[in-house]
C-alpha cells in the first residue's frame, strides 16, 4: 500500500489534495492494472511524478496552443490544442487520446476535458496507458529508459525520473528512512547527534541542504554508504557515541 506520507516525502513541494487523489486510486486500481510489485509501483510513481511537475498540478501549465493542428494528436479542430492540453499524472494530450482513453474508461473527456484532471481519471488513464504499452515488461527489467521514451516520445527529463526511481525504490525499503525535504521531530534527533559529532547545523527538524551535506560527510568519515540519507544504520552510528 502506497500512502500519503511516503509520497509527501518522494515530493515534499506536492500538493495534499494531489496526492490523497493518487494515493487513493493508486491503491484501488494497481492490482486490477498487475502494478504490484515493487519494481512496478516505483516505476510508475517515479513517472507520474516527473510527469505531474513532482505532484502540484493535474494539468500542464502551458496553454496548450503548441498542440493546435497537430493532426498526430488528432487535433482536427479549432481550439483543439487548448480543449485538450495535458491532463492527468501522464498527461493525456490531444483530441484522439481523449476519445481514446475516454472509451476506454467509459467518460465523456471529448465533451468535458477537464474531467482528465480529475484524481480517478488521472489515475486510470495512466494506467490504462501503461497498459496499453505493456510497461510492466520494461519496469520488471528495471528498464527506465524505454519506459521514460514510451510515456514521453523521448528522454526528456531522464535524470529527474531516475532520482524519483531511487528515493521511491528506498523509501519503500526503509519508511524510517529521512531525505531533504523532510520536516519532524526525528530530523530534529538526527541534527542533534550531528551537532554532538562536531557538525555545525541548526537543529529546526527541517532536512535541507546543511543538513544533508553534513550526513554525506558524517557517512564519509565513518566509511558509510554515502547518500545524504539518514537510513537505520547511520541513525544506529550517530546514537553510538
Amino acid at each position: 500500500m502506497i500512502t500519503t506520507d511516503i509520497l509527501r516525502r518522494l515530493c515534499p513541494s506536492s500538493k495534499q489534495a494531489i496526492i490523497d487523489g493518487v494515493v487513493l486510486y493508486f491503491n484501488k486500481y494497481a492490482d486490477e492494472y498487475e502494478i504490484s510489485n515493487e519494481l512496478r509501483v516505483c516505476h510508475f510513481l517515479a513517472q507520474a511524478a516527473h510527469e505531474s511537475a513532482h505532484f502540484m498540478t493535474l494539468e500542464e501549465y502551458a496553454s496548450g496552443d503548441a498542440y493546435e493542428g497537430r493532426s498526430d494528436l488528432g487535433n482536427t479542430q479549432s481550439g483543439d490544442g487548448r480543449r485538450y492540453k495535458g491532463r492527468g499524472i501522464f498527461q493525456l494530450t490531444g483530441r484522439a487520446n481523449y476519445v481514446a482513453y475516454g472509451h476506454k474508461l467509459n467518460v465523456d473527456l471529448v465533451n468535458d476535458p477537464p474531467l482528465a484532471a480529475t484524481p480517478e481519471i488521472s489515475v486510470l488513464t495512466a494506467m490504462e496507458y501503461w497498459k496499453s504499452r505493456g510497461l510492466n515488461a520494461f519496469a520488471d527489467a528495471n528498464d527506465i529508459i524505454s519506459i521514460t521514451r514510451r510515456i514521453n516520445g523521448g528522454t526528456n527529463g531522464l535524470d529527474d525520473r531516475r532520482s524519483y526511481l531511487t528515493k521511491i525504490q528506498r523509501l519503500l525499503k526503509d519508511p524510517e528512512a529521512m531525505y531533504v525535504g523532510d520536516k519532524s521531530a526525528a530530523v530534529r534527533e538526527a541534527q542533534n547527534l550531528l551537532i554532538q559529532h562536531g557538525y555545525k547545523i541548526g537543529s529546526d527538524g527541517d532536512f535541507g541542504p546543511g543538513t544533508e551535506q553534513a550526513v554525506k560527510q558524517y557517512q564519509q568519515s565513518n566509511n558509510l554508504v554515502v547518500t545524504g540519507i539518514i537510513d537505520q544504520i547511520t541513525l544506529n552510528k550517530l546514537r553510538s557515541f
